[in-house]
């Protein structure tokens, strides 16, 4: 009898760092594989993008819930709605173990509703730090949840031990984002221009995404506008833009990149690129520019600059490639304007990913393996101090 093993995908994010996994574990003949899709992924407003599970050929199970509501107390809303569907879902389903990335909403309300139905849980990317997000308390309650932790460097490792999980139940796999940066066959900018219709083969240009941050109070827009006008100051670079995801205040931003980008004709302004063509992209940019973890992880991994705005990111591995900078207009545009020296584009170059050797999918399918060829398959689990320093 196969094994039976649910990954839960939420987002474009999520999944573009799931899919290497997903086709291990569809194409692994002691698994049956099911995908929960849920979140963004079914909405038409953040770009539909289930549809690219399709075209990927992955058949999935839709586990919706609202999303129409993006203050801070929809959000709360939104993790309970989706928490009352994963525990409908998980009950009908029974899978034999759950997987899941990183730490929305919907993953802590899939998690939970997991572990209250005793089904073992594998956590990808815990033991980060992002301390201007709501995503930070999230992940670490997922990793208490998990019976599996599979973090994307040894900082991390530590940090989940650090948080009780015993050593034998964390392995230190690298960032899935990384195994897509070097595996990934990508387009040509001549191809990628001709797929987006945006020609990006005249001069520079940069990947731009901005996320709410969700631990501020009202900050998402003044810092947005912060971030155009250090754009408008740099008119020679193009810039495609990928909408911010469905956190708190992030469809004000979404109408905001909408509305401005609709007056610039160096500015595409997109819902979604997908992962071969978000690649492609950020391989060919001049830098990844904005608050996403993608400026962090992958953009390093292709030896591009990240400029870093804010807080978001705040508490998590630097490489040398990343340039931090506060959320204003005379910061970004001279960490911009650094990210484009000649200096820089070497320190870049040069650049050693902390986040792994692109391995991450074969080394988690491995131990998903080992731990599901073992009997039996619970919850339980004993906490580890650490040793006593004298």
């Amino acid at each position: 009898m196969k094994h039976q093993v649910c990954v839960v995908s939420g987002t474009r994010a999520d999944y573009g760092l799931l899919r290497p996994l997903l086709i291990r574990l569809r194409d692994c003949p002691e698994i049956e594989l099911t995908i929960a899709a849920t979140g963004s992924h079914l909405s038409a407003a953040f770009g539909g993008t289930g549809e690219e599970l399709t075209h990927d050929g992955f058949a999935y199970d839709s586990v919706p819930f609202p999303l129409d509501d993006d203050s801070k107390a929809g959000m709360a809303r939104a993790t309970g709605a989706a928490l009352s569907a994963f525990a409908d879902y998980f009950s009908a389903r029974r899978p034999d173990l759950l997987v899941v990335l990183g730490d929305r909403y919907e993953i802590l309300a899939a998690a939970i509703a997991a572990h209250f139905s005793g089904i073992p849980i594998a956590h990808i990317s815990g033991g980060d730090v992002t301390e201007g997000a709501v995503d930070d308390a999230i992940r670490h309650s997922v990793t208490k949840m998990s019976t599996l932790h599979f973090p994307g460097c040894e900082q991390s490792r530590r940090r989940i031990i650090q948080m009780g999980e015993s050593p034998e139940r964390v392995f230190n796999v690298g960032e899935p984002g990384v195994e897509n940066c070097l595996n990934t066959p990508l387009l040509s900018v001549e191809e990628l221009s001709e797929s987006l219709q945006f020609d990006l083969t005249a001069g520079p240009y940069s990947v731009v995404t901005f996320h709410p941050v969700t631990l501020e109070d009202n900050t998402a827009e003044r810092q947005l506008h912060e971030l155009i006008a250090a754009m408008d100051a740099i008119p020679a670079m193009s810039y495609i833009v990928t909408l911010a995801n469905a956190d708190a205040g992030g469809q004000a931003i979404n109408a905001i990149w909408q509305a401005e980008g609709a007056s610039r004709k160096n500015w595409l302004v997109v819902p979604s690129l997908g992962m071969r063509r978000y690649l492609s992209a950020l391989k060919g940019a001049e830098m990844a520019l904005g608050n996403s973890s993608s400026g962090i992880v992958e953009a390093p991994a292709m030896h591009i600059p990240t400029v870093n705005i804010g807080d978001r990111q705040k508490g998590r591995m630097r490489a040398e490639s990343v340039i931090d900078c506060p959320p204003e207009r005379e910061a970004i545009t001279a960490a911009m304007k650094k990210a484009m020296t000649p200096e820089f584009k070497d320190i870049a170059a040069n650049t050693v990913s902390p986040f792994g050797d692109g391995h991450t999918s074969e080394k988690i399918l491995s131990e998903l393996l080992r731990f599901l060829r073992s009997a039996p398959h619970n919850t339980q689990k004993t906490f580890y101090d650490l040793p006593v320093m004298e």
